[in-house]
């Protein structure tokens, strides 16, 4: 299958926009499994007009000062599956039998970084499964709450849809049109070799 990427339109972000900042979190041992799920030097892969839409979103933090540091996107099913072997719980992990937003390339988790490449105070880490995660927990500092908002309007009004469980979580509204995938990585870095 030498065409996948143009079959399904997934698009390297780097290729869309060479000023956002990429930390795989899968791709190091800094993750909630602590090992190493995907290639070392993964590229951040999403469909097209979701990468367009991110790259408009971008502009916008970059106006004000800030950046978009992309710590997921694109998820093979295959990954899917062994997430959901550590964490059964679906406010964090989508089943695999159904498949996540990621699967399909038309989800991002993301923070955001200053002039400098400081990230921004958040209210929690990355990938925390507690209730200090959630959008609507009440004791987050107003610093964390201020910059979450900010983030979470600019990326609605790209056409992004945030969850209550991760403050960093975002959807493509238009996710359904995408076909769940299980495309490694291997095979989307030979495909975008000159991209």
């Amino acid at each position: 299958m030498s065409n996948l990427k143009n079959l399904y339109e997934l698009v390297s972000l780097e290729s869309i926009d060479s000023s956002f900042i990429i930390e795989l979190r899968y791709a190091t041992q800094n993750n909630f499994v602590k090992k190493q799920v995907y290639p070392r030097n993964s590229k951040a892969y999403l469909q097209k007009e979701t990468a367009l839409k991110l790259k408009k979103a971008n502009a916008i933090f970059k106006e004000n000062g800030f950046t978009i540091k992309i710590w997921d996107a694109y998820r093979p099913l295959y990954v899917q599956k062994v997430f959901w072997e550590y964490v059964k719980d679906s406010r964090y992990v989508a089943d695999p039998k159904i498949g996540s937003k990621h699967n399909r390339g038309a989800s991002i988790d993301i923070t955001l970084v200053d002039k400098d490449g400081i990230e921004l105070e958040m209210p929690t880490a990355f990938d925390d499964f507690t209730e200090k995660a959630s959008i609507n927990y009440l004791y987050h500092t107003e610093v964390a709450r201020t910059n979450v908002k900010f983030m979470t309007r600019v990326m609605e009004d790209c056409g992004f849809k945030g969850i209550s469980s991760e403050w960093w979580h975002f959807d493509d509204v238009g996710w359904q049109k995408y076909p769940l995938l299980d495309i490694s990585f291997e095979e989307l870095d030979i495909n975008s070799i000159g991209q």
